[in-house]
């Protein structure tokens, strides 16, 4: 983990200064909906100039890349006129408040407005994750006094074990998976303890429960605000992302689970081979989601693992092939070794590669780290660079305006808003258009 004492030039982070003022939640609402409309960013920052997104994202990556490299790097202009386009960059890649962690230690320079913007990232961050701390662990440790242990998986597990601080890795839900059997029984302790599940219930098992008093308003556009909305995802599988349709099985995740003691609580955690293949198959699953934050994560979980002696390359591969995700990490290996070289075993991502489509290495040559930064178009492209023969990307095409699970008026609505893409010509082919798209923040 990182850890240097805060510069004269970072002091500035640790101020107390209040929020500015932000629009209300019926306002950020409004504007949301609106945005999935015209998919136009000055609908969700009014006031903000697209064109500086681009080369705000670009400059983080060049930080973060010096940085994780064992450097020190400057961010932004002198004269900080950068600090907008650079924040909502910042939330975009998911690195606002890593970014300001690493102001606050001293080994990123910024000027005074850009560091009071990444302070706020990282303020917020840091108090939401208290709050969802608070708020899931009580339920958590019930589940483990009544036998049934879960595994805690992708971000909670690794902004405690592996980024230099929880708060520095933002994140909207606490994904905890039992075994099939437990199912039931689990649903009844998270009902007794308050939260709420959602109506819609995937397959392979998958609920999204919410905590008492929450009221799913966004707090904020600009950043994870920590009064923002969170949920416990409860799974029964590590099946999750659009990736698990086209046939990749994690269907056993606690036998490949290490014992964790999380505050006290004996949890269990994905062991390094099963860690490192959610996370490739996920952020792989989802390239236009964070991309950079994610990427920084993998790094993070290989470098840790591998200093710790229990990286086992060979016992990735042999997972890789077990449950069918090799031919889809390609995208997640490749862009982890753009941002820091000599990260992935050579010969895995070589093999990586060799199983990808062709139209996925050509996705893949398109991106960099954190760029595009925004979608204003889905990209045939991407969606269907994982199918690899016929019958899968006639299933994908399928898939794009097919109804989701729901209730009929849902399916509809949803059914119309995938339709009316392509008939508006949102819906574009040539890979160089592919963008990363806008996720609501967190709120």
């Amino acid at each position: 983990m990182l850890q240097q004492s805060p510069s004269t030039a970072a002091q500035v982070i640790n101020s107390e200064d209040p929020d500015p003022p932000e629009a209300s939640p019926a306002e950020l609402e409004a504007r949301s909906r609106a945005w999935q409309v015209s998919i136009d960013p000055a609908t969700l920052w009014p006031g903000l100039d697209p064109g500086a997104l681009p080369p705000a994202a670009a400059a983080i990556e060049r930080s973060v890349a010096a940085i994780l490299s064992g450097g020190r790097s400057a961010l932004g202009s002198a004269r900080g006129s950068d600090e907008r386009a650079l924040g909502i960059a910042a939330l975009l890649s998911g690195t606002g408040p890593l970014l300001g962690y690493w102001v606050e230690a001293g080994l990123l320079d910024v000027s005074e407005p850009v560091a009071r913007v990444l302070a706020r990232h990282l303020s917020h961050s840091r108090r939401r994750m208290q709050r969802m701390t608070q708020g899931v662990m009580p339920v958590l440790s019930t589940l483990v006094a009544a036998g049934m242990p879960p595994a805690i998986i992708k971000g909670f597990d690794t902004a405690h074990r592996y980024f230099p601080e929880p708060g520095a890795r933002p994140l909207s839900d606490v994904d905890a998976v039992i075994r099939a059997d437990q199912v039931a029984r689990a649903e009844t302790i998270l009902a007794a303890a308050g939260f709420t599940g959602d109506p819609i219930r995937e397959r392979p098992y998958k609920r999204k429960w919410h905590p008492p008093g929450a009221d799913g308003r966004i707090r904020s556009l600009e950043l994870w605000h920590a009064e923002g909305p969170w949920q416990l995802d409860l799974h029964d599988a590590a099946s999750f992302g659009e990736l698990m349709r086209f046939g990749i099985r994690l269907d056993h995740p606690l036998d490949l689970s290490v014992s964790w003691v999380a505050l006290g609580v004996p949890l269990r955690a994905a062991a390094p081979p099963l860690m490192i293949t959610m996370l490739a198959a996920h952020l792989s699953g989802e390239l236009y989601v964070m991309r950079l934050l994610r990427l920084v994560e993998l790094v993070l979980v290989i470098r840790q693992e591998r200093a710790q002696g229990r990286l086992d390359w060979s016992a990735v591969e042999d997972l890789l092939d077990r449950t069918g995700a090799r031919r889809f990490v390609y995208p997640a290996f490749a862009l982890v070794e753009r941002l820091a070289p000599g990260t992935v075993d050579p010969g895995l991502l070589s093999g990586t590669r060799q199983a990808s489509t062709r139209l996925g290495r050509q996705v893949v040559a398109g991106l960099t780290p954190a760029s595009p930064i925004l979608q204003e178009r889905v990209s045939l492209a991407q969606r269907l660079m994982f199918a690899s023969g016929p019958a899968e990307l006639l299933r994908r095409l399928l898939a794009m305006v097919g109804p989701v699970p729901g209730s009929a008026r849902t399916n509809l609505q949803v059914y119309h808003s995938r339709l009316r893409r392509v008939l508006t010509a949102r819906v574009t082919w040539p890979v160089s258009r592919a963008r990363s798209a806008v996720r609501r923040p967190g709120g």
